[in-house]
């Protein structure tokens, strides 16, 4: 569905979440989410989607906005409210997000190398799936052969999350890495 030519409404396979993809870059690199107007301060595209009634989250990245609404909201009628106003938005000529997160100081330590495989998989293969379905994948620590992970934007409240997490996620970098055992989901 698309109300815009620069604007793509996607479904999710979170009934909660719709992915708005753009023709711009919104921000340079990485993933940006927002659960209120306290933590959006400096993510002006966040804090204007935030003002539509019935929207809990805001994942903004490259080229796609992600959000996820609460249950009891419509889509039929949100969906194409939240499309006027990132297009308004994209006229506007703002940055989406107004500061980097610090850039991640790589792996360290006794598990540097083993973290260093699993960031890798990570970007190049479990991100770009999971940032397909509208979502992104946060990496929180790696200890004893178990990596915890984060899943974020449409995929934090997907009914399928599990799946995706051990069935796909926890599948690949196991078979992929031998000294991983397990991936824990961390809230």
């Amino acid at each position: 569905m698309s109300l815009s030519p620069r604007i793509e409404i996607l479904p999710t396979p979170n009934p909660d979440a719709q992915m708005f993809r753009v023709a711009e870059v919104l921000v340079p690199t990485g993933t940006y989410e927002y659960t209120s107007h306290d933590t959006a301060r400096r993510a002006p595209l966040a804090l204007v989607l935030l003002e539509h009634p019935g929207v809990e989250l805001v994942l903004i990245a490259p080229r796609f906005v992600t959000v996820r609404k609460h249950p009891a909201a419509d889509w039929a009628a949100l969906g194409p409210a939240i499309a006027a106003s990132i297009d308004a938005f994209l006229e506007t000529g703002e940055m989406a997000v107004l500061d980097e997160q610090a850039a991640a100081q790589g792996p360290t330590g006794a598990n540097a190398a083993i973290e260093a495989r699993i960031l890798q998989l990570l970007d190049e293969e479990i991100r770009p799936a999971v940032a397909n379905d509208g979502g992104d994948v946060t990496y929180m620590g790696y200890d004893d052969g178990v990596v915890r992970l984060k899943l974020i934007g449409s995929c934090g409240t997907c009914p399928s999350s599990l799946t995706t997490l051990k069935m796909g996620i926890e599948r690949l970098l196991t078979e992929e890495i031998p000294e991983v055992r397990s991936v824990e989901q961390v809230a």
